[in-house]
């Protein structure tokens, strides 16, 4: 009877060790699940701060590049509508036959001027060609990014019809009809056109005008339904981007 209670004694006492073992070793534990996720909230708080570092150098190169294309979209707008206007005024004032020369001269040569827009967009093509793109917090400016080269090439095939049109046509008439005398070209050659030379001088000024329409105020555009034009679907792209990365 002495030994079974002896046995039974060592028994709960060898219990009370194996209760306090568990404990200390689950407060172990607890203690290296602590000092994981610790470490990994400090790394997920390093990776971005970093990814902060590199979102603000990607919106200053994306802020330098469209504040130039910007610049650059206006002076090509601006020898849109000089080229237009000029249009108009020969198309306005043939047969040309009490008008100034010198006038005569200036818009015939403007008549014929053709321009491109070539905008920079190598930060544009290396945040969507890394996918560093993700790194932009804002939603609208990363859509915008994303949708840039589309709507670049959806307004430059206009552009590049009317420069093709001028460079085949306009210019090719030019050359092939007005004398040059001393290196200077001879723009009063068009008073001296018969019939044919003259009808067909004015139908491609004509289509050259309403190719600039067409590019300056988006008259196909706004045909089919669109709200709105090329040029001011650009405009507005370029602003969105210059006044969020500012």
């Amino acid at each position: 009877m002495i030994k079974l209670f002896r046995n039974i004694r060592q028994n709960l006492l060898n219990e009370g060790k194996t209760s306090k073992y568990f404990k200390y070793a689950i407060g172990e534990i607890v203690l290296v699940v602590i000092g994981i996720l610790i470490a990994l909230q400090i790394n997920n708080w390093n990776e971005t701060r970093k990814d902060k570092k590199k979102e603000i150098v990607f919106l200053q190169q994306i802020h330098k590049e469209f504040i130039e294309n910007k610049a650059q979209f206006l002076s090509i707008k601006d020898f849109h509508a000089k080229s237009l206007k000029s249009c108009n005024w020969m198309i306005a004032h043939q047969p040309f036959k009490t008008v100034p020369i010198d006038s005569l001269r200036h818009h015939s040569l403007w008549s014929r001027v053709s321009y491109t827009f070539d905008p920079s967009q190598s930060s544009v093509k290396s945040l969507i060609s890394t996918g560093a793109i993700d790194l932009i917090q804002d939603l609208e400016l990363r859509e915008a990014l994303i949708g840039w080269q589309d709507l670049v090439e959806d307004y430059l095939e206009e552009e590049k019809e009317m420069r093709e049109f001028t460079v085949s046509h306009v210019i090719t008439f030019s050359l092939n009809n007005f004398k040059l005398y001393n290196e200077e070209e001879r723009f009063d050659e068009v008073l001296n056109f018969d019939q044919d030379q003259f009808h067909k001088y004015l139908n491609l000024i004509a289509r050259k005008k309403k190719m600039l329409e067409e590019i300056l105020d988006g008259f196909s555009d706004k045909k089919y339904g669109e709200s709105q034009s090329e040029i001011e679907k650009v405009m507005m792209a370029m602003d969105l981007m210059i006044e969020r990365t500012n």
